[in-house]
């Protein structure tokens, strides 16, 4: 009997989807981002892709998209290259880059950036930036954590539970839009995530992560919570998923 459990626990652990906080953040990518995508082809930043987990997918999905991936991570860098080569996906391509200092102009239909602009110290350089390498009409969707923040226990409250590696904990209601705007963007859908259903199913998995019998047994309830998460809008959440758009050529 423990093999088998550790052996479903394993298994459990090798989903692309075991991981509950990328799987909210993954399930609201694809929704608000690849009906975008589809048809004409575009030009695509991803804004601190890391070992490349959405860039790749995304490249796969639209073979006439083209896609670069920036980190100022070279061994992230090199892990995702390899991942694209061994894929076989040539239409996208990574390379180091401080995201605080200015990209080319205006060469970017869409870009985005997955929780990344909490780690920046300079977040209103970054802004700036990627709004100079948008073309006109061109959107920017940023995700990102927001505070103060709601949760079911204690434990994971902002002031108990702060990651180190953070620049910030978080950001106020409005503030991201504020420093879009003056980067020169127009916030367009500010959309919530992590409201009520995916803060629970994240703090669930992360009481149960460590230990496979629990976890197992309310696993097809954690996906019921995300599902749920992932297919209606919030009227608020601990995090945000902000649309920002550079304007078009004429618009005053």
């Amino acid at each position: 009997m423990l093999n088998l459990l550790k052996r479903a626990n394993r298994a459990l652990a090798r989903r692309s989807d075991y991981h509950i906080g990328n799987a909210i953040r993954t399930g609201w990518w694809r929704r608000t981002l690849f009906p975008l995508l589809a048809g004409d082809p575009k030009r695509v930043l991803d804004a601190g892709s890391g070992a490349g987990q959405h860039t790749l997918e995304l490249a796969a999905h639209f073979p006439t998209a083209q896609i670069l991936g920036l980190d100022n991570r070279p061994e992230a860098v090199a892990q995702a290259q390899s991942k694209a080569d061994l894929r076989g996906l040539r239409n996208v391509h990574f390379a180091v880059a401080d995201l605080s200092r200015p990209l080319a102009a205006g060469d970017f239909d869409l870009i985005y950036s997955i929780d990344v602009i909490e780690h920046i110290p300079a977040d209103q350089a970054m802004l700036d930036a990627l709004a100079q390498a948008l073309r006109p009409g061109g959107r920017l969707f940023i995700h990102t954590p927001l505070a103060p923040q709601k949760h079911f226990f204690r434990r994971f409250d902002l002031d108990r539970n702060t990651n180190p590696l953070h620049a910030r904990a978080g950001y106020a209601r409005g503030e991201l839009e504020a420093k879009a705007a003056a980067a020169g963007l127009t916030a367009i859908d500010p959309l919530y995530t992590h409201g009520r259903a995916g803060t629970l199913a994240w703090e669930l998995w992360q009481l149960v992560r460590p230990w496979a019998p629990p976890k197992l047994l309310i696993w097809p309830l954690l996906k019921l919570l995300v599902a749920w998460e992932t297919r209606r809008r919030h009227t608020d959440g601990n995090c945000i998923f902000l649309c920002a758009q550079k304007a078009a050529i004429g618009d005053s």
